[in-house]
């Protein structure tokens, strides 16, 4: 812990240096606060473990988190947060249908829906590129009538063409990966990576931005996460919004499209529009350091915070090279 504890004050120091401010106490406090709170895991031990519906899933230890949500359910959360709200079943009713899949994680998002696809129709295409950082040493297998397909996945890693299905997994840091990629166009995204505060280089604004690129017009983005500054991203860069179905414990996940109206509440609307939490987290470089990305996150909610009249404004520091913008 004090190594943390360390870590997260002489990041923050940093940020603040080459930003040229000075905070008071109370806000670094709250900052330093904060982040310990985000980088806690969310789970005790790690390997596998069995999730609410009997499917198995996976304890990261780098992460803190399931690859699935234990309470839910690996096998339902992936229908209702990313199968169905996505509509690649009804795309592929088409003949064809194209998949981004950030964080292909245990391969199990890809392979429900192919199982799907192909039961509604067995002549489908689909293309697919996956991301993925690094691939688990351990991958516990779905059930049938999944099974098959996430074998065939794993099997033929880290591309394959077979029965209509082409897929592609780029491992390394996506934030490089994606630059590789100029020509693909996704129909359905499937943004899966671990929770933003834990993962914050995969749900910048900048991050968002190569995916929007690689998006068709009436693609639609899914993802469990109904965070605030993922939102406020997505909006900043024309998405319209909507909830998707919440499952066991957790809240209903974010749903996207360029095409699509905002369907959100009043009360997400509100917390989207006046939240000092509903700011994009930035990764101008798409370089930077999941660490730092999430502190200068904190930073400009607290700038915010004091905006909006909540406590001890900073002290902006000017020195060459520097500025508070």
């Amino acid at each position: 812990m004090e190594s943390l504890n360390y870590l997260i004050f002489s990041t923050l120091e940093r940020c603040l240096s080459e930003r040229g401010l000075i905070l008071g106490e109370k806000s670094i406090n709250n900052i330093i606060r904060d982040v310990k709170v985000w980088l806690k895991p969310s789970v005790e031990g790690k390997g596998i473990r069995a999730t609410q519906d009997g499917s198995l899933t996976l304890i990261s230890d780098k992460y803190g988190e399931p690859y699935h949500s234990l309470t839910s359910g690996a096998i339902r959360e992936c229908l209702l947060k990313f199968i169905e709200p996505s509509q690649v079943v009804k795309k592929a009713q088409k003949g064809k249908v194209r998949i981004i899949d950030v964080g292909f994680g245990l391969g199990y998002n890809i392979a429900i829906a192919l199982e799907r696809i192909k039961r509604a129709n067995p002549y489908a295409e689909v293309q697919i590129l996956s991301f993925e950082k690094e691939l688990p040493e351990i991958i516990p297998l779905l059930p049938e009538p999944y099974k098959g397909y996430q074998k065939l996945l794993l099997d033929g890693l880290p591309e394959f063409c077979k029965d209509g299905i082409s897929f592609r997994l780029l491992l390394g840091d996506a934030r490089k990966t994606i630059k590789q990629v100029s020509e693909f166009i996704a129909d359905a995204v499937f943004h899966d990576g671990f929770s933003p505060y834990r993962n914050p280089e995969l749900w910048t604004y900048e991050f968002l931005r190569e995916i929007r690129l690689r998006v068709s017009l009436e693609g639609i983005w899914v993802s469990y996460t109904s965070s605030l500054a993922v939102r406020k991203a997505l909006k900043m860069l024309g998405f319209g919004i909507a909830t998707s179905q919440s499952v066991g414990r957790k809240k209903g996940g974010t749903v996207a499209s360029l095409t699509l109206r905002d369907l959100l509440s009043t009360e997400e609307l509100k917390k989207l529009s006046t939240s000092p939490y509903a700011i994009p987290f930035r990764d101008e470089t798409l370089k930077a350091q999941p660490l730092e990305i999430l502190i200068n996150y904190r930073v400009n909610v607290e700038l915010l915070k004091v905006a909006q009249g909540g406590i001890e404004p900073p002290t902006p520091r000017f020195s060459a090279g520097c500025s508070t913008n």
